[in-house]
């Protein structure tokens, strides 16, 4: 009869390698490409308040954020100016 302690290395290491060797990947696995985010700066500018509250109230409207709704406006005006 093996000793307590022989028995317990075996377990072991058939619980590290049995399922690892039991379940692999069919295809080679690939890493995501890293989207590389362009730097984000901040910035104060004074605006009209019923502007702010007109944007305010259209990004609501459409589910974003106050800064998402500037920036789309930002490059619509940019597209169109540029």
């Amino acid at each position: 009869m093996a000793n307590k302690k022989d028995l317990k290395s075996s377990m072991a290491h058939g619980l590290n390698s049995g399922l690892d060797s039991l379940i692999q990947p069919t295809t080679k696995i690939q890493e995501p490409e890293q989207l590389q985010k362009e730097r984000a700066v901040h910035c104060n500018f004074v605006i009209n308040q019923s502007i702010h509250t007109r944007l305010k109230t259209l990004a609501i409207r459409k589910g974003i954020t106050l800064k998402e709704a500037i920036q789309e406006a930002a490059l619509e005006y940019l597209n169109k100016y540029e």
